[in-house]
């Protein structure tokens, strides 16, 4: 089994180190310190001790990263790919804050530093996707998708959850965005584009998750998936050649920040049901936030009727009492699968000595790019 055979990128979000050119974020953050002037660490959550590095394979090649010329620095290192078969995984920074100060266009919506991303993000994923035209477009299959909702505390520059509001959670405080279970915070959206593959102009309903991206790809490419583990992801060929619109009948929602233990699963998601153990909500733009709540029998929502999960099923309806059964059984069942599996914890313990840094003599590790 092998790598990845070249790397070039930041090697964590690209807001938890310093620059030069910090971008919008809200509460701003400085700029890193210049000469041997101290960090002005005027925020929480500022980091200004370490510029963030730009990393070449195992080199860094520029710290702090000028994160105006960020994009376009990856859509060339992109578009290198070509000749023999390739898995290019691309993970943008945007449309993470600090959105960089991108030239501003003349459409009134783009001037605003949230729409100069997006037009920039759109700018790359087309260099990307013109390369493929041009040189693989009959066997290169591209796969589009985001990680979670927007990022509520930061007001304008996070994006909107549309339709999926939480409205539940945010007559009752706080964020239902990123770091909840709620749809604004994990519902996202995807593209799959293979020209004589994948049908045009379809949208599907099926029930997918990114951890569906890797059996997925490895299916595609004729492989098998390693022995001796279990996956919660499955081959979604069917769906996206547009074969089937059946695809997972459960999924499962952990906390991620807002409510609970961390890690723990408190959301079940049934076809068109969801049902909530824990809620709570994330941190608002306003500062707010809103209080964990447990809730047994759990909170149940009919997706298909209530996309903006407002009002829970009454616990005395024939459509409560008949999906509650089913709702238990799918969370014992997920329950034994991970104490029956090979069960690892990350380990985010710090040590100083790791730290990325090119010039440890210079003020916030600073090193000229080459």
């Amino acid at each position: 089994m092998s790598s990845f055979h070249y790397y070039f990128g930041i090697p964590y979000s690209h807001d938890m180190g310093c620059t030069d050119t910090p971008g919008y974020n809200h509460p701003p953050c400085p700029a890193c310190p210049q000469g041997d002037r101290p960090s002005r660490n005027l925020q929480r959550d500022c980091y200004t001790d370490v510029a963030l590095p730009l990393y070449e394979n195992l080199n860094i090649v520029e710290q702090p990263v000028n994160l105006s010329s960020l994009a376009q620095k990856y859509a060339e290192k992109a578009i290198r790919t070509s000749g023999r078969s390739f898995l290019l995984y691309v993970g943008l920074a945007h449309m993470h804050v600090p959105l960089p100060r991108t030239q501003l266009s003349t459409d009134p919506w783009s001037q605003r530093p949230y729409g100069a991303g997006l037009r920039e993000m759109d700018s790359l994923v087309g260099q990307i996707k013109d390369k493929v035209d041009r040189t693989a477009k009959e066997n290169t299959f591209l796969w589009f998708t985001g990680d979670n909702g927007p990022w509520a505390q930061k007001c304008e520059l996070a994006g909107s959850v549309g339709p999926y509001s939480g409205s539940w959670q945010t007559h009752r405080g706080g964020s239902p965005a990123k770091q909840t279970t709620w749809e604004g915070g994990h519902r996202v959206p995807a593209v799959a584009y293979w020209p004589g593959r994948v049908p045009i102009n379809v949208t599907s309903t099926a029930l997918l998750s990114v951890l569906d991206i890797f059996p997925t790809v490895v299916a595609l490419a004729g492989a098998s998936l390693p022995r001796g583990r279990h996956f919660d992801g499955m081959d979604a060929s069917e769906v996206l050649f547009g074969w089937s619109q059946t695809g997972h009948r459960v999924l499962f929602h952990p906390n991620s920040g807002a409510a609970g233990e961390y890690g723990a699963l408190q959301t079940v998601r049934l076809q068109r049901h969801k049902a909530f153990y824990i809620t709570g909500g994330a941190t608002a733009c306003d500062g707010s936030v809103g209080a964990e709540r447990q809730h047994e029998p759990p909170l149940i929502f009919n997706l298909e009727d209530d996309v903006a999960e407002a009002v829970p099923l009454g616990g005395g309806s024939a459509e409560f009492q008949s999906v509650l059964p089913e709702v238990r059984e799918a969370l014992a069942d997920v329950l034994l699968d991970i104490a029956g599996d090979n069960v690892s914890r990350a380990d985010y313990t710090q040590d100083p000595s790791v730290t990325p840094c090119c010039n440890p003599y210079r003020t916030a590790c600073r090193c000229q790019p080459r």
